[in-house]
């Protein structure tokens, strides 16, 4: 159990750090600055149990790609795929 705060700053850190408010604000700006889709709470998605199996041609075309993406890099010329990853 925590002691009384022994500042006024202590007492309002402790505030911050208990509210749920505080949180969902900070956790809206980790996302919009990470570029990822903020979670949709606890809705069922209705295509939430399946989950995207890719094909062996599928993996081998993304290997190939990224490949000789990295080739490129390598001798000097332009990534063609630094703004997608």
């Amino acid at each position: 159990m925590r002691g009384s705060p022994r500042s006024v700053q202590e007492l309002l850190y402790q505030k911050l750090m208990e509210s749920p408010g505080f949180h969902r604000f900070v956790r809206r700006i980790y996302y919009r600055i990470n570029g990822l889709q903020e979670p949709m709470g606890n809705d069922s998605l209705p295509h939430a149990g399946q989950n995207f199996r890719p094909t062996a041609l599928q993996k081998f075309k993304a290997f190939r790609v990224l490949f000789w993406d990295e080739m490129r890099s390598v001798v000097g010329l332009e990534r063609r795929f630094n703004k997608r990853f």
